[in-house]
Formats: C-alpha cells, sequence, structure tokens
C-alpha cells in the first residue's frame, strides 16, 4: 500500500454466527445455491460459496460465547487496526473483543457502535481491498444498512471512524460515500415506536426479488418485510433465516453505463 492510498471502509467479508451452522448452511443452499466446505480456523468453520463465483461469500461458525444471538456481522477495512480500535471508546462506542489473528488472513477486533449496532474492524494480512462490483453476481452480497435508532448519533460516530462522508436520501435515510464519491453503506431510520434494535442488515443480490423471496420462504424462512418496491432503484424484502438471523434480498433496477 502507498503512503497515500487508503483501502478502509470496505466491507470485505460477512460472517453468519448461529447456533446450528449445519441448518444454516442447508438453508442458503436452497435458498441461494449457495455449497459448504469446512474451513481451518483454528475452531469449526464453514465457508459458504456461490458456485461460478470465486471469493467465497462469507463464512459461518457457531457462538464463541453465551447468550449471542444468530446475526450476519459484517467486517470493514481500516488502515491501522490498533488506532481505529482505540478510536472506537472516543467515538462512544464499546470494544467487544480483543484484536484477533486469523493465519494467513488478518486480524479484527469486534465492536459496536454507540446505539448497539455490531461489526467488525478488519486489516487483511495482505495490504488492499478490492472494491465490490458495481453489479455483483446474484446470490452475493450487494450492500449493507445501518438500521439506526438515532441517525443523528449513528451518522458522526460512522463519518469519524471510516472518513466517509453522508449524503441525505429522503428525510430517513442517508448514503455513507469515501470523499472521492464511492458509496460504501447506508444508514436509515427505524419507524418511531417499532421494537428492532440499531444494528446492521446485509443484502444479498438476487435476479428477482418475489421469486427469491418465495423460495427462501419456502426452505424456511421467515418473513420481516414483505417484497417492496424503491422507484428506480430496486425490490427487496427482509427475513430472517431458520435459525434466526436476519438478511434482505435485493434485485438492483438502476440503469448502469
Amino acid at each position: 500500500m502507498s503512503a497515500t492510498q487508503s483501502h478502509a471502509g470496505r466491507f470485505v467479508w460477512r460472517e453468519l454466527t448461529t447456533p446450528d451452522p449445519a441448518a444454516a448452511a442447508a438453508f442458503y443452499g436452497a435458498a441461494f445455491g449457495w455449497t459448504a466446505e469446512s474451513a481451518n480456523m483454528g475452531m469449526p468453520y464453514t465457508m459458504l460459496r456461490q458456485p461460478g463465483v470465486e471469493a467465497a461469500v462469507g463464512g459461518a461458525m457457531a457462538p464463541q460465547m453465551e447468550g449471542v444471538p444468530p446475526h450476519w456481522l459484517d467486517y470493514i477495512t481500516v488502515d491501522d487496526l490498533e488506532a481505529s480500535v482505540a478510536r472506537v471508546p472516543e467515538l462512544g462506542g464499546t470494544l467487544l473483543t480483543e484484536i484477533m489473528t486469523v493465519p494467513g488472513t488478518g486480524r479484527f477486533a469486534v465492536v459496536r457502535d454507540p446505539l448497539g449496532g455490531v461489526f467488525a474492524l478488519f486489516v487483511g494480512e495482505n495490504p488492499g481491498a478490492t472494491e465490490t462490483p458495481a453489479r455483483p453476481p446474484a446470490g452475493t452480497f450487494c450492500w449493507s444498512q445501518l438500521m439506526s435508532s438515532n441517525l443523528d448519533v449513528s451518522v458522526p460516530f460512522y463519518t469519524a471512524l471510516f472518513g466517509w462522508t453522508s449524503a441525505p436520501m429522503g428525510d430517513a435515510m442517508v448514503v455513507f460515500n469515501t470523499t472521492d464519491g464511492v458509496s460504501r453503506a447506508s444508514a436509515m431510520a427505524i419507524p418511531e415506536g417499532s421494537p428492532q434494535p440499531t444494528a446492521w442488515l446485509q443484502y444479498i443480490a438476487v435476479d428477482d426479488a418475489k421469486a427469491s423471496f418465495a423460495t427462501a420462504t419456502g426452505s424456511g424462512a421467515t418473513t420481516i418485510a414483505p417484497p417492496a418496491t424503491m422507484p428506480g432503484m430496486g425490490e427487496f424484502a427482509v427475513l430472517a433465516d431458520p435459525t434466526g438471523a436476519v438478511f434482505a434480498i435485493w434485485k438492483d433496477l438502476q440503469a448502469r453505463a
């Protein structure tokens, strides 16, 4: 990495924590065609793959401590892990783990933002991180959105931690961008009165939102939000897998050059 090039703020991995990785892998295989294979991570770990896509979609493992609910976890890159970890409590967040090493892969720490959203800070063993394609292949993760109970708290935390800028989209949503205009993620206000906690929501790209929704629910998923359309942008639905982890599907409707 050059002294001036930053790879911070990129979403490079999604990891499922679930009490039954085998059942979860079977569900995602039925819903999206993913395959599963065991990996040596110093603990039982499952790599999830989309046939025809070189990089793994994500990973799955059992909780490493009691009381952790099923969830998907985003790994977001930083340039200096120690400095970023130190910055989290300064900005009102909480450190949930010490810095840990995955041999041959990189180092990470799991943290929580001031409102409870959990994610991981990550530095790869080989510096640098690739960009997400403009149209990620179907059956792979394409976006992450923070569902926030208070955007006035969430937005300053993430812009300070990752150097993102924020651009409003309507009254209840912002998009996080790099200083050179590359969109990284978004944050949306949780509707007033909703019991939903602040949390990151991961989106899986699909070719047909309604058909994928039907396949997922037919494979055991629970509906959180049925298929809906954001005019000119995309179609989406929010579901929970049979073990309880929440995710979304997304059919992109935007024209691309």
